[in-house]
């Protein structure tokens, strides 16, 4: 419960800034060794998914967010990080996602701080601001993705 009400504060916090994703953490590639921080992200809206292996409801929004990278007017940038499994385990849920973007894997430290991941998909969306612009929990819908990504659509 108390991991529930920690995520709820992290996606109802306004605003959260994208330097404290981008910069603070290191994230190893899922398709490499290469360790990295996120700093490129910023400046460019981003739609990051967390994602875990044996998740259908991850397949599905991927395949969300792959559509709406192609057609929203404005340039989305989607971002996978992949939790609850080892990098095979991650590796082979990424091909399973057919997720042709950034995937790493969600470094320990971020999610001891957001007080792990209750369930997948996880959606948090940030404007070019790196403003976090609103949080999901589970499958969220393409109407409502765009909605918050694609206003002009």
């Amino acid at each position: 419960m108390l991991r529930q009400i920690i995520l709820v504060l992290l996606c109802c916090a306004a605003p959260l800034q994208a330097a404290q994703l981008t910069r603070d953490y290191q994230f190893q590639e899922l398709r490499g060794q290469k360790l990295t921080n996120l700093s490129h992200l910023e400046g460019q809206a981003t739609a990051i998914m967390f994602f875990e292996p044996e998740c259908p409801w991850c397949i599905k929004q991927a395949g969300v967010l792959k559509k709406l990278h192609q057609d929203c007017g404005q340039p989305i940038h989607p971002v996978a990080l992949g939790v609850n499994g080892d990098n095979l385990a991650l590796k082979r849920a990424l091909f399973r996602l057919n997720f042709p973007f950034e995937a790493y894997r969600a470094p320990p430290e971020l999610l001891k701080e957001m007080g792990g991941i209750p369930a997948t998909p996880i959606l948090l969306l940030l404007n070019a601001k790196g403003e976090l612009v609103k949080g999901y929990r589970g499958y969220t819908s393409e109407d409502e993705l765009k909605a918050q990504l694609c206003p002009t659509a």
